[in-house]
């Protein structure tokens, strides 16, 4: 259950002279100002963080780490000791953590923490522990409130897989402490996507690095050559380059250029592999932000013609060309699963009749027979030795089930 009191949070430092007064340092090591991505609980509440990720300096007989889960029990996590105890949570993998859902015991007016500090690791080795701190080195401590849920942001953004609570005071004799860890798993570094192109095949590239700003970068076209680009599309699980863009032909961006004059052979796993000039601020004209264009894979589907994501005519990429699908015995079966391989949840209806347009170039598939279990569309039988005498005006359609922003190989042009 939400609590309707996120109650107001504040520095010591501003209020209580506990701690520096002085700006937060936004240059800190493995932290930012924001997050890269949607923030939102991490799992201590529903049990996605398993009672083994939780760990604690100490506890008072039954009050075990593993009780401190946002709204769950009566108690919480009690220390066995009143000074110098922390409680840790291991997240699995880096994390940008941009707060703390904080909540004493059942009764919530006593025993609950009043104030805390935050460290925060990659490893939870014993050196490479940093706090949350203000510009002047010092750890940041924040006040609470109530014992009722209490969100606490944090005014850096930290990157992390280990995030631990340190109370430094307490109002009653002793506290409880359930909380929630709030923020978002952020994507590996090196990892990389294609934006603004015509389809997920294609795009202008830009890559994410852990580094300074935590945060999307582009890549320079300068010596941007069809060996990089293959790198990109082998990196997306996509067929092979056809182009390398190099004069910015999917727009310019507004990101910080990472990566210059790039030197990939082409066999790399990924694009991160590859040679490039290590600068930390690199020069590049607008004009020319690299991209590529890949090839889809044999097989891959994607709708066509639809009013949003959920919904067009079915054309499927084979022998080198994208082509449509006859409606000769096109069923909610056959719908089902292609919906299912785009990512929605299931297939509404299935259309027919060039419902959503006619299509060009050959028709790949005629009498389809899905039974509906496949896994993708290509797996289900059809006329495999007999040219299709479809014309355009049969060419199958699908609309989904699911949100219009679902994952999937869409084409509404």
């Amino acid at each position: 259950m939400t609590s309707s009191y996120n109650l107001r949070i504040a520095f010591v430092a501003v209020l209580f002279g506990l701690s520096s007064s002085h700006p937060v340092n936004g240059d800190e090591e493995h932290a930012g100002t924001s997050a890269p991505c949607t923030s939102g609980p991490l799992g201590m509440q529903n049990g996605a963080l398993p009672d083994r990720s939780i760990t604690a300096s100490s506890y008072y007989f039954g009050y075990y780490p593993r009780y401190a889960r946002l709204n769950v029990g009566n108690y919480g996590w009690r220390p066995r000791y009143t000074s110098n105890q922390w409680i840790q949570v291991d997240l699995g993998q880096p994390t940008a953590v941009t707060g703390v859902t904080m909540q004493g015991r059942y009764i919530a007016t006593s025993y609950y923490v009043r104030a805390f500090s935050v460290q925060y690791s990659l490893t939870a080795e014993s050196g490479d522990w940093r706090s949350l701190s203000s510009a002047n080195d010092e750890p940041i401590t924040f006040l609470v409130y109530s014992g009722r849920p209490t969100n606490v942001t944090f005014p850096l953004v930290p990157i992390a897989r280990f995030i631990r609570i340190l109370p430094t005071q307490s109002y009653g004799s002793c506290y409880y402490l359930r909380f929630e860890v709030l923020g978002c798993q952020v994507p590996e570094d090196g990892s990389i996507k294609l934006v603004d192109g015509d389809d997920r095949h294609s795009g202008r590239v830009e890559i994410y690095h852990h580094g300074e700003g935590v945060s999307w970068g582009a890549v320079c076209a300068d010596s941007w050559d069809i060996n990089d680009a293959n790198v990109v599309c082998r990196q997306l699980d996509l067929g092979a380059a056809i182009q390398a863009s190099t004069a910015s032909d999917f727009g310019s961006g507004d990101l910080p250029i990472v990566m210059n004059k790039v030197a990939c052979e082409g066999t790399e796993s990924r694009l991160a592999d590859c040679p490039f000039v290590c600068t930390k601020y690199q020069q590049c004209n607008d004009s020319t932000i690299a991209g590529v264009v890949c090839q889809p894979k044999l097989n891959t589907i994607r709708l066509v013609g639809g009013s949003n994501n959920t919904s067009g005519r079915v054309e499927i990429y084979r022998n080198d060309t994208w082509g449509t699908i006859c409606d000769d015995k096109w069923d909610i079966d056959d719908a089902s699963v292609v919906c299912r391989e785009l990512g929605f949840e299931d297939a509404k209806e299935a259309k027919s009749g060039a419902y959503f347009g006619q299509g060009r170039g050959p028709v790949h598939m005629d009498g389809v027979a899905c039974a509906g279990s496949e896994d993708a569309l290509g797996d289900c039988p059809s006329r495999c030795w007999e040219e299709s005498t479809c014309g355009h005006s049969q060419d199958a359609g699908v609309i989904c089930l699911g949100d219009e922003d679902t994952i999937g190989d869409i084409d509404t042009q």
